[in-house]
């Protein structure tokens, strides 16, 4: 359908944005293919001298290439990565934006610096000073100090770098305050976004409340986290992401009451966007809401001047104002997500534009209803490969969802308007709280189907979503004969897009699986048997080592767990809940009963972690059998709380066992209770976690029977003459290896 015909700015600004975004990655070769590009452009527009417009556009493209490139190197190489610039102790004045609590005995401080080392600076960067230095310090304080700058490592570059903040300061020293301040505009609209967060709360009850401030303000603290992931295995959780779409039902809603007012077209112009303005100010100018506030803006200064509006271009020139004022947004996930849906409903808006008018209303519903669907359908097709990529995930009841929740959510924004305009006076609150509670029963209800999400790690389904969005936009951008045959062949490759991961995943739920995964403090176990899913954890728990955990389920391809098996009690067990349930629905927690009045204690944080998630605590007695399809788990050893955390388990299917043993329990009683055990075991794992010893432990018994050991504990060996009777039996041995990863049987 050749979208960018007759719009030379719009491809050459596309062009231009693609060629920043390849020059801001750290890989070389990304930044050389930027160059071949813009080179490429440079000689293609040689060849086609003989037609005026293509080789105007043609250079201008390799002109706007070199440009994104260069100015993705000044900004990204020489100024964003100051750490790089400052090597050793640098002295620095600034603000303090935000504070936050690191940990149980430190700050987080997000500083805006005046200076760095006398030079003026806007840089922005992560300060964690003790609680003791940070006294005094709250948001809007201007402080001085010494430390060092370091960048952040890979794991959380990518976030950090998003936000604006691609370094962090160490080993702080001569915390000065220098003054008290009002804050920056930044921090006043944040706090006045703070009180009507507030206010609606107070309105209404909590939940409709929560709901009310993530759509009309982004505000998204307050919402209960099983909801979060509800949206999230839907395919919605853009709608709780404050975005162009709320905006835009903010600013009609705007447009419609002035038009009621009888109030003239430009005046009304005029005040939507000045709307538009303050509003990306209070809800603290997220990206996607600029993105789309920049567009309204432009669309309407385009009117005022009595010129045609485009929207295509209006989007292009929205992201290069972002990228111009924020270059660091070229990396949030949210733009892109937001840019290239939009990208894909205005293309269809295209395509679907003329047409016979419906002849009666239930003709114009139907029509209504596949647009609505189709519509979807490209937003999705626009963005699947980033998400699928990015998120791991994919919703087969996105397209439904979309409309459905759309359609009440515009529901809730007016009446929430309304409620927060005259609800101090007349408590009308009661008419938002039934369209909330049906939006939570609806999200929860879908969120409960089975394989309603499902993973999209495999191979396979990347290369196919890939192929995919190469034919969709191939669709867009050429100028086709036949474009409904071609549109139907999009429709049978988007479907087979949707079959595979669903496919994949339930192939995958009814292949039995035992494997085994150990990082640092961490060492797990996952069982798969008929369609149930099993995640034993013997670890330190933490919130960092739910992220491995999570990392773990994603390799595996596991979308839900039915249940959550723990060995023993520690006081960051409901931290780690915490994670784990905010980013993946588990039906069943299993853990032992309570020995002493710590772990009555603990018991009591685990069950108030999850009282507001569809999770079942399961208290289970110990040496009790618990079963996962054909397999079953018992715990052999663990200690209370307060002594060391050694434990052991076996799992067993039919007379093959595998049995896990924690660090440390190979010497004094704890060995004599291993011994029972280790003869019957097919399967022996030597875990990391648990006490440590200085001293080498030696495993010199022989056991005919073992197929596989994993020595994975710091502390514990095989003797050599061990080593050479397991090799001969061909026993698969791993001594202390680096992969985390190893599927023990199917």
């Amino acid at each position: 359908m050749n979208i960018f015909e007759k719009r030379p700015l719009c491809l050459i600004l596309c062009i231009g944005l693609c060629g920043f975004l390849l020059f801001t990655f750290e890989n070389q070769i990304l930044k050389i293919a930027t160059i071949a590009i813009a080179i490429l452009l440079g000689i293609l527009s040689l060849f086609l001298r003989k037609n005026k417009y293509k080789h105007i556009v043609a250079a201008f493209s390799a002109g706007a290439v070199l440009l994104g490139a260069i100015a993705s190197f000044l900004y990204f190489d020489l100024y964003f990565k100051a750490y790089n610039l400052y090597e050793g102790e640098v002295e620095i004045v600034g603000t303090v934006e935000e504070v936050s609590e690191s940990s149980s005995y430190s700050q987080r401080l997000l500083i805006q610096a005046e200076s760095l080392n006398g030079s003026p600076s806007r840089y922005s960067f992560y300060a964690y000073p003790t609680k003791a230095e940070a006294s005094g310090i709250i948001e809007g304080t201007r402080i001085s100090f010494k430390a060092n700058l370091d960048g952040f490592s890979n794991e959380s570059y990518t976030f950090n770098l998003s936000d604006g903040i691609n370094a962090y300061a160490s080993d702080l020293s001569k915390i000065t305050i220098l003054e008290y301040t009002d804050g920056t505009p930044r921090m006043i609209f944040a706090r006045v976004r703070e009180y009507l967060t507030r206010y609606t709360i107070n309105l209404s009850d909590g939940q409709t409340g929560a709901i009310l401030s993530a759509l009309l303000l982004g505000e998204r603290d307050y919402l209960p986290p099983q909801l979060r992931l509800d949206f999230r295995r839907i395919g919605i959780s853009h709608i709780l992401a404050l975005s162009g779409m709320h905006l835009a039902i903010l600013s009609l809603g705007i447009e419609k009451a002035l038009t009621f007012l009888q109030v003239k077209k430009k005046l009304r112009v005029g005040i939507t966007a000045f709307f538009v303005l303050v509003y990306m100010a209070l809800t603290g100018f997220s990206v996607s809401v600029v993105r789309a506030g920049v567009m309204l803006i432009l669309s309407s200064v385009l009117y005022l001047l009595g010129r045609t509006k485009d929207s295509l271009t209006s989007l292009s020139v929205a992201v290069l104002v972002i990228c111009i004022f924020t270059p660091y947004a070229i990396m949030d996930i949210s733009l892109w997500l937001s840019a290239l849906a939009t990208f894909g409903i205005i293309a269809f808006s295209e395509y679907s534009s003329g047409g016979e008018k419906p002849k009666t209303k239930r003709e114009a519903f139907i029509k209504y209803f596949v647009l609505a669907i189709m519509a979807s359908v490209f937003a999705i097709s626009a963005t699947v490969a980033v998400s699928t990529i990015c998120f791991g995930g994919f919703s087969i009841l996105a397209p439904i969802t979309t409309i459905i929740f759309s359609f009440l959510s515009e529901i809730i924004m007016y009446l929430g308007c309304v409620m927060m305009l005259i609800g101090w006076l007349i408590p009308i609150g009661w008419l938002v709280s039934p369209f909330c509670s049906l939006m939570t029963f609806l999200a929860g209800a879908f969120s409960s189907i089975e394989f309603a999400y499902v993973s999209a790690s495999f191979d396979f389904v990347i290369i196919a979503v890939l192929i995919y969005t190469i034919a969709f936009y191939l669709f867009l951008v050429l100028k086709l004969k036949r474009q409904n045959p071609a549109l139907l062949i999009l429709l049978i490759m988007y479907t087979l897009t949707t079959f595979l991961p669903v496919a994949a995943t339930v192939k995958q739920e009814y292949t039995e699986t035992v494997a085994y995964c150990s990082d640092y403090k961490c060492d797990e176990m996952l069982i798969r048997s008929k369609n149930e899913v099993c995640l034993i954890n013997s670890s330190q728990y933490s919130k960092n080592l739910a992220y491995t955990s999570l990392d773990f389920l994603e390799d595996a391809n596991v979308t839900h767990l039915d249940k959550y098996y723990l060995t023993h009690y520690s006081w960051s067990l409901d931290d780690e809940l915490e994670v784990l349930l905010y980013n993946i629905s588990v039906d069943k927690i299993y853990i032992p009963e309570p020995r002493n009045d710590d772990e009555e204690a603990i018991l009591k944080l685990v069950i108030k972690a999850v009282e507001n998630h569809r999770t079942e605590i399961v208290v289970f007695r110990r040496y009790e059998t618990i079963h996962i399809g054909d397999y079953t788990v018992n715990l052999l050893y663990s200690e209370p709380y307060g002594n060391t955390s050694m434990n052991a388990f076996a799992v067993a299917k039919g007379e093959v066992v595998y049995t896990y043993i924690s660090s440390g329990m190979l010497t004094g009683k704890t060995l004599i209770d291993m011994g029972r055990y280790l003869p019957f075991t097919d399967y022996l794992i030597l875990g990391d976690h648990g006490k440590k010893y200085k001293d080498k432990v030696y495993l010199d018994e022989y056991y005919p029977d073992l197929k596989s050991i994993i020595l994975h504990s710091e502390n514990v060996f095989l003797v050599q003459d061990n080593m050479k009777y397991y090799l001969d039996r061909e026993c698969e041995i791993y001594s202390h290896p680096q992969d985390y990863i190893y599927f023990l049987g199917k």
